[in-house]
């Protein structure tokens, strides 16, 4: 698959309305899919973000969903101002309900056309959203301009493997998880774009290269345990 291959976001499938039906739901799924595998690679992530960056740095969560990552950040760095963004309203208000008084401040934005300065953060995070982005590249460029030089962007992603990977792939992504998915929030066809949308997406030299292509100099990508599931990608 080149870099210009198109995902399922980018042919046009509902990511918005997928996002909105299953917000309720969507943190339970998450625990269970992933055996709570996906809180250890977000605070991993979390903290190269952090690295360097003060006691008091401006950031940016984008498709922060349910605010997961917004509110691991906070715990980490507790003199954060921190933006979550999302598309989808519904996340955002399933995530509002944990916040109990920290300071992270929620906007309902696309990804594509983000509502803030240029250089207004000192980084950003972005853990399993560039993915559903419609025009990756866009997406892509608009986290470069709201980063001020200096700043860095962390993306936290499952990416299309360049090996197979027989059990992750064709028997845990292909059959369980979409049945996993499906008994937790009762959707389907959610737990069925996941694998499919991975199979459709970049691979982490193409996600480098294109990083590299919007203005990021400094880039590099770390497989995740177990088995470079998922891949966090930096970008200073």
């Amino acid at each position: 698959m080149s870099a210009s291959s198109t995902s399922l976001a980018e042919a046009g499938a509902d990511v918005r309305g997928m996002f909105n039906r299953v917000a309720g739901r969507y943190d339970a799924a998450n625990r269970v899919m992933s055996m709570g595998i996906d809180v250890i690679w977000r605070k991993k992530a979390i903290s190269r973000l952090l690295a360097g960056l003060g006691e008091t740095p401006r950031l940016l969560d984008l498709g922060a969903g349910t605010l997961d990552g917004a509110l691991e950040i906070a715990r980490r760095a507790p003199g954060a101002r921190i933006a979550a963004a999302d598309f989808a309203a519904e996340m955002l208000r399933a995530g509002r309900k944990k916040l109990h008084g920290a300071a992270v401040d929620t906007h309902a934005a696309d990804g594509h056309d983000l509502p803030y300065r240029d250089a207004a953060f000192d980084g950003a995070f972005s853990a399993f959203c560039v993915r559903n982005l419609r025009d990756l590249p866009r997406g892509i460029r608009e986290l470069r301009r709201v980063v001020r030089p200096g700043g860095r962007v962390v993306i936290l992603e499952f990416l299309r493997p360049e090996r197979p990977r027989f059990f992750f792939d064709r028997v845990y992504n292909a059959r369980v998880l979409p049945l996993l998915g499906w008994a937790v929030t009762g959707d389907r066809a959610a737990y069925r774009y996941l694998p499919d949308s991975i199979a459709r997406f970049r691979s982490a030299p193409e996600m480098e290269a294109l990083l590299r292509e919007v203005g990021f100099p400094d880039v590099s990508a770390q497989p995740l345990f177990p088995s470079g599931v998922a891949t966090m990608l930096v970008a200073e």
